[in-house]
């Protein structure tokens, strides 16, 4: 990449290429103090009785920054769903933190993103949404990412 198009890709602009997958570790590593959490698809394994035969070990994959920086990140994160562009995610009596982005699209609309975590303090859960041509991700992904959060907490994760 040229200096300009690295400066672009910070902001999400030019050939930036990232799934939902790795904005939720992106996400999860703020809630984290800098760790990623190796990724996993299978929590749990239970026979027909209802007994674990087989539970996921968690580890930690790798060290995105340091707990002071992602210190610095999540209070923003918690600025932009208390009063910023991501206000739509926010949960009665819970502290959303959150993120939200309009990727440009070359072939039509904006792709809107929401990636954020909850509760803030103490994290237990981690979210990317992403709607291809849907336009802003404050209007239309942080709502879909509010309701899944609160639909997750409900159930108790």
């Amino acid at each position: 990449m040229t200096q300009p198009e690295l400066a672009g890709s910070a902001i999400g602009q030019g050939q930036m290429l990232v799934s939902p997958l790795h904005m939720a570790l992106v996400a999860a590593a703020v809630a984290n103090e800098g760790v990623i959490m190796k990724p996993y698809l299978v929590e749990s394994v239970k026979d027909s009785a209802g007994f674990t035969v087989q539970r996921t070990v968690y580890h930690s994959w790798q060290k995105a920054f340091t707990p002071d920086i992602a210190g610095i990140i999540k209070e923003g994160m918690v600025g932009a769903v208390q009063y910023g562009t991501a206000q739509a995610a926010a949960l009665p009596g819970i502290q959303v933190a959150g993120k939200t982005g309009s990727a440009q699209n070359p072939q039509g609309p904006a792709h809107a993103w929401f990636i954020g975590f909850a509760p803030a303090v103490q994290p237990g859960l981690a979210v990317a949404v992403v709607l291809e041509n849907a336009g802003s991700g404050g209007a239309v992904a942080a709502p879909i990412a509010g309701r899944l959060l609160a639909a997750a907490m409900s159930k108790g994760y």
